[in-house]
Parts: structure tokens; sequence; C-alpha cells
């Protein structure tokens, strides 16, 4: 047997490592004297080593390596073709991207394709390729549920893309179609290593513009005044929802917030004034705002009386609802007056 000495010096580690991965139970030495605390090892030990080293250079981590199996192996594979699909679309662009004059050439990247132009609607979403194609979906939070693919690549709201390659938020995630499917490996860029797969299917393949795919709501509304909410309103807080509001708990700083304050009288006017100096006046009428933030839109707000204070609570529709129908958040504002 082998002295722990010698058998970290075998492998060019510090006997520090050695006694670490034993408190991780990667390893156990074959005996321990428990008198002396001195440990040996044998060659049933020397084969373990040498696994941990190899795999830690195939890029697992000490906790992956304590729980490896097979699946492990297969797991390690799918993150590993993952990272080269982003790298080859990452190489792809930078390559266009030497031969443009700059960010404003950007557009000359583009390269198309007439099988993914068009509209495409969520299915679900799955945590593997496999998963997808068996349409094993789960419950997830991912929103975009309408996915439009406009010509020559043309952006918006957080959507770009080119052929391979759909842009969230300006990131790159790739995709494949299958027949009428279109898989979407969206990843976490937080932890590359995390990803999932969107499954689309195919709506349509016209030509749609930035104008056609707005959502609008019906601002043509008949005034009705609720006397409740005339004066002046201060925004306090930003929730993610109503129910989650609690004046004693706030969920927001003040430096957060980028609505300072509705100001309503009796004639259907609304003046609102923002942190960054911006005023401008529109309307609103019984439950609603209208084109508070943009146009075409309707923010419903509820009024409510907590503790002897009053206060509005106004949904956020940004261009996160007029494009991908999400409500982000409500502002909340008390009465000032």
């Amino acid at each position: 047997m082998i002295k722990i000495g010698d058998f970290a010096s075998l492998f060019n580690v510090s006997v520090k490592t050695i006694r670490y991965y034993e408190s991780l139970g990667l390893i156990i030495p074959k005996y321990v004297d428990i008198y002396t605390g001195y440990r040996y090892y044998d060659e049933n030990n020397i084969y373990i080593m040498q696994d941990i080293l190899s795999l830690k250079k195939l890029g697992f981590s000490l906790e992956e390596i304590k729980y490896f199996n097979k699946d492990s192996i297969k797991g390690k594979i799918d993150n590993y073709e993952q990272e080269i699909l982003n790298l080859q679309s990452k190489i792809k662009i930078l390559k266009q991207f030497s031969l443009s004059k700059g960010r404003n050439d950007l557009k000359m990247m583009f390269v198309n394709d007439e099988q993914a132009k068009g509209k495409w609607a969520l299915l679900g979403v799955a945590e593997t390729k496999e998963g997808a194609k068996e349409e094993n979906f789960v419950d997830d939070d991912y929103n975009i549920k309408e996915l439009y693919l406009l010509p020559n690549g043309e952006p918006y709201w957080v959507i770009s893309w080119t052929k391979d390659t759909i842009y969230i938020g300006g990131r790159p995630n790739h995709y494949e179609i299958v027949g009428d499917k279109l898989y979407l490996i969206v990843t976490d860029y937080i932890d590359p290593k995390n990803s999932k797969v969107a499954v689309y299917y195919n709506v349509d393949h016209n030509d749609y513009t930035v104008e056609d795919i707005k959502q609008k709501d019906n601002t043509s509304i008949e005034f009705v005044e609720d006397e409740r909410i005339i004066g002046s309103w201060k925004s306090v807080d930003f929730i993610k929802n109503k129910e989650s509001f609690n004046p004693e708990k706030l969920q927001s700083s003040k430096d957060m917030l980028s609505l300072e304050k509705l100001i309503f009288d009796g004639n259907g006017k609304v003046k609102v004034s923002y942190n960054s100096g911006k005023v401008f006046d529109t309307k609103y009428t019984k439950n609603y705002v209208i084109n508070l933030i943009l146009p075409d839109t309707l923010c419903k707000y509820t009024y409510q009386e907590i503790l002897g204070r009053k206060y509005i609570i106004v949904e956020w529709k940004s261009g996160d609802y007029v494009f991908g129908k999400i409500i982000n958040g409500y502002y909340v504002l008390e009465k000032q007056d």
C-alpha cells in the first residue's frame, strides 16, 4: 500500500487535495490507522484517482464526478454540442461582421431561410431535445408564445434572426426546423450549460411587418368619471402581481420608479410625470388609463384603501405587452390630497 504523501506525488497533486477529495466522498483510503490517522492507498485507489483527474479534464465538476454515471456522459455531450452550436453561430457572425464597416452594417449579415420566415405559435417547452421531439413538455415560465420571423431579419421587440439563429435580447439561440415544427434551443446565458427547448408549430409563412404584429387595445371607449381617483397620486412601489402589494413592505426603492406621478381631473384628463422630467397629457375613463406608456393601450387600474390610505394599482403595458402580450408589472400610487 502507498502512504498519502507518495500517493499525492504519484498524481502531482498536494496532500491537501487528496484530503479534500476524501471529504467529498470521491476517494476512500484502503486503510486508515485509527490511532495515528495515517492513510494508505491501494491499486484500486489509483484507478479511482485516475478517473477523477480524467473527468476533471473533460469538464466535469467534483459534484458531477461524485454522482457520475452513463447519463452524466450523455448530459455532458449534449452540453458540449450546444456550446459548439453557439460558438459556430458566433464565429459565423464575427466573420460576416469583419467584412462590414461596423454596427450600422449588421443587416448585411442576414442570411435568409424561407422555411423559417412567418408566424410560429408555441406548442410547449421541453427539458431536452429528445423530450422536445416526443412532445414531453414541462411547466415553464417561458413567455414568447408567438414568434414572428420578419423578412430580411428585421428586428422587433427583443427578436431578430438569421439562418439557423434566433436572437432573444441580442443573444443567439440555435434553431432547427423539421416539417412544420421549429425547435429553438434557449440557453441560460448566466449558466450556458443550462438550456431548454421551445417547440413551435408553423402558422404561416407570410411577410409580416412590425405594425402587423402589434397588440392594440380598443382605446375608443366612452368617458365615465371616477370620483375616487380625482387628484394627485404619487408612485410608491412597482410589483410583479397585484396581490403582492404590502404598504409596510415595499418591493421597489424610490430610485427604481420611473413613473413619478399621475394627476386626474374630473373631465377625463390625466397629467403623467416621469422622474426623468418627461411630462405629457393623456386620458382616462373609469378603470382605465389610456395610452399611459404606448399608443393604443389601455392600462387597467384598481382602487384600494389600506390602513386609511388610498392607492391605485396600474397595469404597466410596455413593449413586452405590445409584442409579447406580457404585462410585466404594476405601478402602485398613493393619493396625495
